[in-house]
């Protein structure tokens, strides 16, 4: 089953030199841990760079948006 979902998460996130890779993630008062960073990319929205990571807790699959404009995070998409 797949949702479209744009929802604001609570994350934390681990930094490797210069990478971000998302460790934990909270959404919908429950705590998601990130088994696997599935891919990485970015696009653009007017001024506003985003970083998207396709991740997986090896139950479901995740799509995150981090949003450079004002460091924000959000759920865009979930496979269950």
């Amino acid at each position: 089953m797949h949702e479209k979902i744009d929802e604001p998460i609570e994350i934390l996130v681990k930094f490797l030199g210069k990478k971000v890779e998302p460790t934990l993630f909270k959404w919908r008062k429950k705590v998601y841990k990130v088994e696997k960073i599935n891919l990485i990319h970015k696009g653009k929205k007017g001024n506003n760079m985003i970083y998207y990571f396709s991740v997986s807790d090896n139950t479901n699959f995740f799509r995150l948006a981090f949003f450079t404009k004002d460091l924000s995070w959000k759920i865009e998409e979930v496979y269950y």
